[in-house]
């Protein structure tokens, strides 16, 4: 479920096949309590027992996809982590590095990498709209971009970072400080899961009736779709608070990468370099082949003229 716009973002669709209320289990014990008397409670990392209920609700995707996808997370971690910036500084082939992370400016399409006069000594890699190449210029005129281009705008733009990391590093903490302030709290979501509560119980209650004979069958079936309606929409509403909780989480680890990243590095980019380029970019959205947005992984947005 997108939380407003047009636009879906590649991180919120992660979040839906990544949480297992989407296919209809409850995952209990997600977090703990560590003061009963403020009732903070922070996410539950092994300190205690977790418990996971099949089938408790209605799915919105199939297990079968959901499992997949944690399948492909894992793969997706296991190279992350084999090729860390923060471990292995061994550097690979940048051929396909801008991979799924240019963007077009004027029609929102994604940038696809082709190679001109590949037979000649005079070829040249460039990126060019993907509506541009599919439809014509009538439908997008945005401009292909020498992929050499790209990478050297991306080095400038780490070593502006670099240079200026004390008051970055301080900016940063302070957005992500600003963000995890507006935190909902527990009063919200508790009062969601007491409704739930009430919901569950009226409904037991009418099961009940059903079995002593002591209801009416239209009134039943009328009663029974109202409280498993609200019943839905409350279970949405908790989902939304949910994620947005996770979302704000995941944007901290980001900012945290990009802290440690700028903290540990110890001189300027000289050429570029995948894994640091995959570490902090979200993505590059070309304006003109000589205006260029680069969106870090924490949301932050830098502008390289060129």
């Amino acid at each position: 479920m997108k939380a407003g716009g047009d636009t879906w973002w590649d991180s919120s669709i992660t979040l839906i096949l990544t949480n297992e209320k989407y296919y209809g289990a409850l995952l209990q014990q997600k977090t703990v309590t560590v003061d009963f008397l403020t009732h903070k409670r922070i996410k539950n990392r092994g300190q205690e027992q977790q418990y996971l209920i099949e089938n408790n609700h209605e799915l919105i995707v199939s297990k079968e996809l959901f499992e997949a996808v944690q399948k492909e997370k894992e793969k997706e971690q296991r190279a992350k982590l084999k090729g860390s910036v923060m471990g292995d500084s061994k550097r690979y082939s940048s051929k396909y590095a801008l991979s799924s992370k240019v963007y077009c400016g004027c029609c929102g399409a994604i940038f696809k990498r082709r190679t001109w006069n590949s037979n000649n000594p005079s070829k040249k890699v460039v990126w060019q709209c993907k509506t541009y190449v599919n439809e014509g210029k009538a439908a997008c005129d945005a401009k292909s971009v020498n992929e050499q281009v790209l990478h050297s705008a991306f080095v400038r733009v780490f070593n502006r970072m670099y240079e200026n990391k004390e008051r970055l590093i301080k900016t940063l903490k302070a957005n992500i400080e600003s963000v995890l302030s507006s935190k909902i709290g527990q009063e919200p979501l508790l009062d969601i899961e007491g409704q739930m509560q009430q919901l569950k119980s009226d409904l037991k209650e009418l099961v009940n009736l059903k079995l002593r004979n002591q209801i009416d069958e239209s009134v039943y079936d009328e009663e029974t779709n109202r409280l498993s309606t609200e019943l839905n929409e409350l279970r949405q509403q908790m989902l939304i608070l949910e994620e947005e909780e996770d979302q704000k989480e995941k944007i901290k680890e980001r900012v945290d990468e990009i802290i440690q990243i700028l903290s540990s590095r110890q001189d300027i980019l000289e050429q570029f370099d995948d894994n640091l380029f995959n570490a902090l970019v979200e993505k590059i959205t070309i304006l003109s082949p000589a205006n260029l947005v680069f969106t870090l992984k924490s949301g932050m947005s830098i502008d390289e003229i060129i």
